[in-house]
């Protein structure tokens, strides 16, 4: 089987450009997968959901190295789950080079270090620029909803659970965890 996946790093970003580019490209797949994650990590549930399908034989065809992640020992890791079930792995970027071959995996390992380093890099960039803005007196960070929290703890005390809560107030499941924990 052959299968795309394809992953942007936010629920805001999209997805379908990095498809359309991979389909027009790489011809006709048997599957298409996609995750709204970070790279930072694999618990992403479309790649574990790849892992487990894949067999051997399978090729899996990849936008860029850091769309599997931006993480090096995690890359390395899971390319070489891949290439133990003898599933090749293909980086559109990279030509039609299979990162699971030998020529491959050392292109594989610089790339997943570029990966992780530009990880790092907007890291940093994001702390420097919060940091001046907040020094500047323009930057509070996301701020404290006291009606939010009052109403979480309303509705909790009112014997609502706590996912039930998140979706009738518009957050997070650990912000009401966190505004239980603290009261």
């Amino acid at each position: 089987m052959k299968f795309i996946y394809a992953r942007v790093s936010t629920l805001e970003q999209n997805v379908d450009q990095q498809v359309a580019e991979l389909q027009k490209s790489h011809g006709q797949v048997d599957e298409v997968m996609t995750d709204k994650a970070s790279g930072k990590d694999t618990d992403r549930p479309a790649l574990q959901s790849l892992i487990s399908k894949v067999r051997s034989g399978d090729t899996v065809i990849v936008f860029d190295i850091s769309r599997l992640g931006r993480n090096v020992l995690d890359v390395i890791t899971l390319v070489d789950g891949f290439a133990k079930k003898g599933v090749s792995i293909i980086v559109h970027s990279l030509g039609q080079i299979d990162v699971c071959s030998s020529h491959g995996k050392i292109i594989l390992s610089t790339m997943a270090a570029v990966a992780e380093m530009q990880r790092v890099e907007m890291l940093e960039k994001q702390a420097i620029g919060i940091a001046r803005a907040q020094a500047e007196g323009k930057y509070e960070g996301r701020g404290k909803d006291v009606r939010t929290k009052s109403q979480i703890l309303e509705l909790l005390n009112g014997g609502m659970s706590m996912r039930k809560v998140a979706v009738e107030v518009g957050c997070s499941l650990s912000t009401v965890q966190r505004t239980k924990k603290a009261a």
